[in-house]
């Protein structure tokens, strides 16, 4: 498949924007694309974090190359986009959660009543290799895990990898691997009585 590329240092809704014909379509798009998300759209398009990514989204699947659309965010727009979108549904977020001896970092730590999620976020600009995302998630289990034993969090914790690319893999070493746009149905069906999840 030939998919287009962004031109260097464009951001992605003034992209969407160009692609749609003007301001009011690309808001449109990222108002249908948000309600299939379960996030609201925000104000102040161009300048606010959940629209960038909601954009990002957008382009990727109007064929634009997973790697430019990728580049053109930062990891704290991911992130933030990401941490918003589990307040919505419900859970108390933590962000950028380090932990000390052995240091660790947890991208988003999200507390439900009956479930926690050790989030990893990843807006890769490529598909990855099993190899690296089987690392990724053995990373996680083991910062989940200590996490749990440190903060004596109450709940079952699962750890979970959310990725703005939509790939074939749906789960390695028991972690879930989440794409943004499927995070609503994937909240709505996990349990923590769940077989071969990595629950900690």
């Amino acid at each position: 498949m030939n998919r287009s590329r962004l031109p260097p240092s464009e951001r992605p809704f003034d992209l969407l924007v160009r692609k749609t014909g003007g301001e009011e379509r690309a808001i449109g798009v990222l108002h249908e694309l948000s309600l299939q998300m379960g996030a609201r759209l925000q104000r102040g398009l161009t300048g606010a974090v959940p629209d960038q990514v909601l954009a990002a989204v957008a382009l990727i699947r109007a064929g634009i190359a997973l790697d430019a659309v990728s580049s053109s965010l930062t990891w704290q727009e991911f992130e933030a986009f990401c941490a918003n979108l589990l307040k919505v549904h419900g859970y108390t977020v933590k962000t950028n959660v380090v932990l000390t001896r052995p240091r660790r970092q947890i991208d988003i730590f999200a507390e439900g009543q009956t479930l926690a999620l050790s989030v990893d976020c990843k807006h890769w600009g490529r598909s990855f290799s099993g190899w690296a995302l089987e690392r990724v998630a053995t990373e996680q289990i083991e910062r989940s895990t200590l996490y749990k034993l440190k903060r004596r969090v109450k709940v079952p914790v699962l750890p979970v990898i959310l990725t703005l690319l939509d790939s074939q893999v749906r789960e390695v070493v028991g972690v879930p691997v989440v794409p943004i746009f499927a995070l609503r149905d994937f909240l709505v069906s996990v349990n923590r009585f769940d077989e071969g999840l990595a629950i900690v």
